[in-house]
């Protein structure tokens, strides 16, 4: 038995056509369409950096001496300097950043890598990033696994030239005291910190931004300000565990 209502019938393709996208849709499609484009104008320049970062970049790290362990990577071309008979050690997974408009806090120089003397090392272990950093060797630069370096900060086991202005003028490149610098894993440096020779920083610990750090840092401290000071701890309870000289502490 046939109803007396009709059924109702679907708009045709003419009557749709003329029918307007919702604004929102318009706006969504919109800024898809100029995200697509970008992309699209910067791919050049993506793929050859990628390359450039991930093919040429390792290989000329290792032609330079460098040992490398495995996934180790890179973003931009760091600075290596290597003397006769010195080491630079990267542990797995280590990576090395040197391009600015990767960081957001901006980086003052690509990452510095110098092992300025005969015997001298830089060994960086497992999992460890570098922002824009400069780590300059004299004698031993050792950083334990899963340490943040920040941008622009510095970590340098010597002075340099002579602090003695006779000896400067005589020779500004002689005479340069030197002495080991141990970073303990999991240490976080902020950025534009400096740490100098002589310094062991123990694990967990936090080195404030732009921290001059010229005694050692006991595990768990935060550290801030010039010369830095203990401001913190995050691992109180270690505290009392860890094998430190406190008479060489911060306080």
């Amino acid at each position: 038995m046939l109803s007396g209502r009709s059924n109702p019938r679907l708009p045709s393709r003419s009557e749709t056509s003329g029918l307007q996208e919702p604004a929102c849709v318009r706006v969504f499609l919109d800024s898809n369409v100029k995200a697509l484009l970008v992309k699209l104008i910067r791919a050049p320049r993506t793929v050859s950096l990628a390359a450039f970062d991930k093919i040429l970049v390792p290989r000329w790290i290792r032609a330079l001496g460098v040992q490398t362990g495995p996934e180790c990577r890179f973003v931009g071309l760091p600075v290596i300097k290597m003397v006769e008979r010195s080491r630079i050690v990267l542990g797995a997974n280590v990576i090395v950043n040197s391009r600015s408009e990767t960081n957001s806090a901006g980086l003052p120089h690509a990452t510095i890598l110098a092992a300025c003397a005969a015997n001298s090392a830089i060994i960086i272990r497992d999992d460890c990033g570098l922002s824009g950093v400069s780590i300059s060797a004299r004698s031993t630069i050792t950083i334990g696994e899963r340490v943040l370096v920040g941008a622009g900060a510095c970590i340098w086991d010597h002075d340099f030239h002579p602090l003695n202005a006779d000896e400067r003028r005589k020779n500004p490149n002689a005479n340069i005291l030197a002495a080991p610098i141990e970073i303990e894993s999991d240490v976080f440096i902020g950025a534009r910190a400096m740490i100098l020779k002589g310094v062991r920083v123990g694990c967990s610990a936090v080195i404030g931004a732009g921290a001059i750090v010229t005694r050692d840092v006991m595990a768990g401290d935060v550290v801030v300000g010039n010369p830095a000071r203990v401001v913190g701890q995050t691992l109180s309870k270690f505290r009392e565990q860890n094998k430190f000289d406190r008479s060489r502490a911060i306080e």
